[in-house]
């Protein structure tokens, strides 16, 4: 297959990994008072290990490029950061409803940081997350992540972008 001078590649995640961390550095410490901080593999697994719940929202977008951006956190960090962003009693645990729809404000908040970040002034559309509850990672490939822990608890950040 050959390529023309107007044809574009298809970005590579790992080469984000920098511009999303700063992202949600960002969007954890001005919007949810949280602290991030960057994990590897084996400190990662560490934590998950102790972590029987977790909660996935998934944000697509398309503009200049497609793809989406996976976010999966601890419920339990999940509730934190509800009760934080809203001022909230920590002790009042969200219901599903509201714990989905803040940990889907998360991600698309990071998204769009990154997005804003990493395109200036291209146009993106950004579709409403996707979100739900898993019991435990499943099939789950910590170098394919961005791996950081807020708050010390383990968060994946997976990036992926689709052909055009």
């Amino acid at each position: 297959m050959t390529s023309s001078p107007n044809s574009r590649r298809t970005p590579d995640p790992v080469e984000h990994h920098d511009s999303v961390r700063d992202a949600l550095v960002e969007v954890a410490e001005n919007s949810f008072f949280a602290f991030a901080d960057p994990l590897d593999a084996e400190q990662f697994g560490e934590l998950a290990a102790a972590v029987p719940t977790w909660i996935c929202a998934q944000v697509s977008f398309d503009g200049a490029f497609g793809g989406s951006m996976t976010f999966t956190v601890p419920e339990q960090l999940g509730q934190e950061l509800f009760a934080s962003f809203l001022g909230e009693s920590p002790d009042e645990l969200a219901d599903d409803g509201r714990l989905f729809d803040l940990v889907g404000e998360f991600g698309n908040m990071v998204c769009g940081s990154w997005l804003t970040r990493t395109c200036q002034r291209r146009r993106f559309d950004l579709q409403h997350p996707q979100v739900d509850r898993r019991e435990g990672l499943g099939e789950f490939e910590p170098s394919a992540n961005l791996l950081v822990s807020v708050n010390g608890q383990p968060v994946a950040l997976g990036l992926a972008f689709t052909g055009r």
